[in-house]
């Protein structure tokens, strides 16, 4: 019983984990882009 509660937290654990992960890089994606067109206006 505490063995698959572990293992339902650790699951949920990990696809959140990913989640923020790939939210990071589609943050960081949109920063490079977003350098140059702001070095261009100054």
């Amino acid at each position: 019983m505490i063995s698959k509660l572990l293992c339902k937290s650790e699951v949920n654990f990990n696809a959140q984990v990913s989640e923020e992960l790939a939210n990071v890089k589609t943050m960081n994606k949109v920063i490079k882009l977003g350098m140059p067109v702001r070095q261009q206006t100054n």
